[in-house]
């Protein structure tokens, strides 16, 4: 009886004698057991696990056949996503991240994000395409899409951006149309309309619109409740509704923010008890 390990071996003697005649331009790594195929400047590392314990179930004799249709949908799979790369051109220069309300846990499973703190997540878009799928990113063959996604919003998108400050202190962040001005959150301290020793309160009601209110100790309640009010209306009349939710950011942490159900009054986070009861420096005075 075959081991695990006699199974893999022959496996990949299978996969390197039809390689020449099902996949002429592709290789298999010795060291690392892995399918190498090329796509484009860039090229797909396919695991044989799959098909070794595939084949692992059947008998022996079948082995060559079931290889066989394996590779070749490889190699049909790698047709595809070159003709794909080329109709819609470099691919890692239209990758973006999008800051969302978090996600149920089947979907972030399904696409490539991250969390952000404990309230949101961070996922990967492809600009026009919408959010880039696990599935999808391994089918076109993006290698490490999260750099190219960060590094493009930062160059492209944030300064793309527009900030207006209004008469009530609140601060817009916006750009019409754009699904990425809520990735402004990870860099908001370049967004921030001066010294917020405090903090900010923070609402997305719109992924083309962020608002910002600088915290001042003794205003907190007020600022809020107007600042709640204003995301929640443009959150229900938003043709990119984001979020409904009021959050505090202070010390590069984000934090949300509830209400007392009798007081009606901000229920301050605990890491920010001891900042809010700081005392406030005279203008002028550093420290």
């Amino acid at each position: 009886m075959e081991t695990e390990n006699d199974v893999a071996t022959d496996i990949r003697a299978l996969v390197a004698d039809l390689l020449p005649v099902l996949a002429p331009h592709a290789m298999l790594d010795a060291d690392s057991g892995r399918l190498v195929l090329p796509v484009g400047d860039a090229h797909a590392d396919i695991s044989l696990d799959a098909i070794t314990a595939a084949c692992a179930a059947l008998p022996q004799q079948a082995w060559p056949g079931r290889v066989e249709a394996w590779l070749a949908a490889k190699a049909a799979q790698v047709t595809a996503a070159l003709a794909e790369r080329d109709r819609l051109g470099p691919l890692e220069e239209r990758l973006r991240v999008q800051v969302t309300p978090r996600l149920p846990e089947a979907e972030r499973q399904q696409l490539m994000c991250t969390p952000y703190e404990d309230l949101l997540d961070i996922v990967i878009m492809l600009d026009g395409r919408g959010r880039l799928t696990r599935e999808r990113a391994d089918q076109l063959v993006i290698h490490d899409p999260g750099s190219h996604a960060l590094a493009n919003t930062l160059r492209d998108e944030l300064p793309s951006f527009t900030v207006t400050d209004d008469d009530h202190q609140v601060r817009s962040i916006s750009k019409p149309g754009s699904p990425y001005v809520t990735s402004a959150l990870p860099a908001l301290e370049r967004f921030l309309p001066g010294p917020c020793p405090y903090g900010v309160l923070v609402a997305l009601p719109r992924f083309s619109e962020v608002l910002l209110s600088p915290v001042r100790p003794g205003e907190v309640d007020g600022a809020a409740r107007a600042l709640l009010e204003r995301a929640r209306v443009g959150f229900c009349t938003a043709d990119d509704p984001c979020d409904d939710r009021l959050f505090w950011w202070a010390n590069e942490s984000l934090y949300a923010v509830d209400f007392g159900r009798f007081t009606g009054r901000v229920k301050v986070p605990g890491p920010l008890r001891a900042l809010l009861s700081r005392p406030r420096r005279p203008a002028g005075e550093h420290a």
